[in-house]
């Protein structure tokens, strides 16, 4: 799919993977998303299902039982961990983490519809969002959304889904969620990616730079 500029600046590419690692997949909503996401990490990184675990963590309160996804390879011969890999990209001290070669992994997951979306990105931090773009116009309000840069950027339903997506994938990636208000979050300055979605939606994908 060639590369084409839409009003929100972002940059359309059908496949990730060559230049940024990263890996998204289309599930049943209905499907389990902690196996989703497992299933998807050991498919990329090459490994079996029952070698990798994942979780959430809530920056803001601490809790596992919500917040954002983080996935990890785990050495099943002796049960120790090799590098914890986060929503963020970053690697974080675990058994083995100082001489681990294993894989830094971003992951990040989102539901819309009947679709679940997972993403599994090696090496770097990623966050997605799957919108409907139906859903987006209706409850459309630009003043909770938009940068001040992006003024007359929401023209169409279409614009407005992208916009909202966008913006849900950055937070997603910096981890702060809707705790950060949209409108303090400029696209133009992220490294933004929109990719091949089902009929009626948009998948945005944002990638950590370093």
């Amino acid at each position: 799919m060639a590369s084409r500029r839409h009003p929100a600046e972002l940059e359309e590419r059908e496949d990730l993977a060559p230049r940024s690692g990263a890996d998204l997949r289309l599930h049943p909503v209905t499907a389990d998303a902690d196996r989703a996401l497992a299933a998807h990490v050991a498919d990329v990184v090459g490994v079996q299902p029952d070698e990798i675990r994942v979780g959430r963590h809530c920056p803001a309160c601490g809790a596992v039982s919500h917040g954002r996804p983080w996935a990890r390879i785990v050495d099943t011969a002796d049960g120790s961990t090799g590098a914890r890999g986060r929503a963020d990209g970053r690697a974080t001290a675990g058994r083995g983490a100082a001489t681990s070669t294993r894989p830094v992994l971003g992951v990040s997951l989102s539901r819309s519809g009947p679709h679940l979306l997972t993403a599994v990105r090696v090496g770097g931090g990623i966050g997605v969002d799957l919108e409907e773009a139906a859903a987006v116009d209706r409850g459309w309000d630009p003043s909770l959304v938009l940068h001040p840069a992006e003024a007359g950027q929401d023209r169409t339903a279409e614009d407005r889904a992208r916009l909202w997506a966008g913006k849900e994938a950055v937070l997603k990636l910096l981890g702060t969620g809707l705790r950060t208000p949209m409108p303090e979050v400029r696209l133009a300055e992220h490294d933004l990616r929109e990719v091949a979605a089902p009929a009626g939606f948009v998948i945005l994908v944002a990638l950590s730079r370093s």
